[in-house]
């Protein structure tokens, strides 16, 4: 198999795709995305090789639960048709994970989200609070807060005490908000 072509180039590729689709760009830590490559036939970009495409959302979900990948950024359009198209944003780091979908606009869903960049914000937020957090002692150092927010189904979150252990499950209407009250109040 060749390798994947990471230039710098790509970055600003998986800018313009996002924007093109009137979306916002979501928080990419610069590390990861010098090492985005656009896997051939897709729309979307990705900084790991060897891994289903974004909707296999539980693929990538037993992978943090059971094992230890490494940091990595998967960032675009995928979908099986127009009703099924969302945009998509993993990032899995040590102290974070996110599995992010936004269902595309189409005939049932005219409009897309007016709170994406919001919730991208606040991801870039709660991403830096972990870290603050995990610093300060207030949460176990090899923990992980993963937050899981599907197209499809209820958005959930939970805390992995460390890597390839169960993840502590907990339903939400708002995996986003719940995961960051739980922060707030661990940093007050």
């Amino acid at each position: 198999m060749n390798e994947p072509m990471t230039t710098p180039e790509q970055f600003e590729a998986a800018r313009h795709l996002i924007r093109d689709a009137g979306l916002p760009m979501p928080p990419i830590p610069k590390g990861i995305s010098e090492k985005l490559f656009r896997p051939q036939d897709t729309n979307y970009f990705t900084s790991r090789t060897n891994t289903p495409g974004p909707w296999s959302l539980g693929w990538f979900l037993e992978e943090v639960e059971y094992g230890n990948p490494q940091s990595y950024v998967m960032i675009g359009i995928d979908g099986h048709g127009q009703e099924s198209s969302a945009t998509h944003f993993y990032l899995v780091e040590e102290d974070i994970a996110f599995f992010h979908q936004s269902q595309m606009i189409s005939p049932s869903n005219p409009e897309l989200e007016e709170s994406l960049s919001d919730q991208y914000d606040l991801m870039a937020i709660i991403a830096v609070a972990t870290a603050q957090a995990k610093e300060k002692g207030q949460m176990a150092e090899e923990s992980r807060l993963v937050i899981v927010r599907p197209t499809y189904r209820h958005p959930f979150w939970g805390i992995q005490p460390r890597p390839g252990h169960p993840i502590d499950w907990k339903d939400a209407e708002d995996a986003l908000l719940d995961a960051s009250n739980w922060l707030a109040k661990r940093m007050h």
